[in-house]
């Protein structure tokens, strides 16, 4: 069974903040680190050093190709460009 919208987006924004929040922990608890050195690493340490080579530490480059095209003009004949009504649509009248 699959759970409303209103309450998916809901969940989808309290895991969001649960996992800023937890960014800024895992940073503050790694600062209090710098002055121990390598020697008081504890398991979450280490758990916060696999998740951190998932995210990028270098800014994301994309290269993008410019797509060209080219410009074709030409003019239709009238008998063309003339409108003809092959249903009757629901849209305004041509003479607004």
């Amino acid at each position: 069974m699959r759970l409303p919208s209103h309450i998916r987006r809901m969940i989808s924004i309290w895991l969001a903040a649960l996992l800023i929040l937890l960014s800024f922990a895992a940073s503050a608890h790694s600062v209090t680190h710098l002055d121990d050195g390598a020697k008081t690493h504890c398991t979450l340490c280490f758990h916060q050093h696999q998740f951190n080579k998932i995210l990028l530490t270098q800014p994301l480059v994309l290269n993008l190709a410019v797509q060209r095209f080219d410009v074709v003009e030409f003019v239709l004949p009238v008998f063309l460009s003339k409108h003809i009504s092959v249903y009757r649509s629901r849209a305004p009248p041509v003479l607004l």
